[in-house]
């Protein structure tokens, strides 16, 4: 489980289980924020959090939603072209 505390695992799960018509849910993107939030870890790779949690969630019987998006947090304004690629 890395250095988190099988606590906080435990309690962001259960925090960020949804009940569905499918089953309980749990969606990574909120997990993973909710841990960060709670234990003040900032640095670790989203994917080790993700790992430990998924890990969690599963052995508690929860479908797991990977729904993180790399590079969500970064914004194009409309007005910002894409910079041509050089060939030189």
């Amino acid at each position: 489980m890395g250095h988190f505390e099988m606590i906080d695992l435990l309690s962001v799960i259960d925090a960020c289980t949804t009940d569905r018509a499918a089953g309980r849910l749990v969606s990574m993107a909120k997990a993973v924020e909710e841990l960060r939030v709670l234990t003040g870890d900032f640095v670790s790779p989203d994917e080790t959090v993700a790992n430990a949690l998924s890990t969690v969630a599963l052995e508690r019987g929860c479908a797991v939603l990977f729904d993180e998006q790399p590079g969500a947090d970064i914004v194009q304004a409309p007005w910002q072209e894409a910079s041509p690629v050089d060939d030189a």
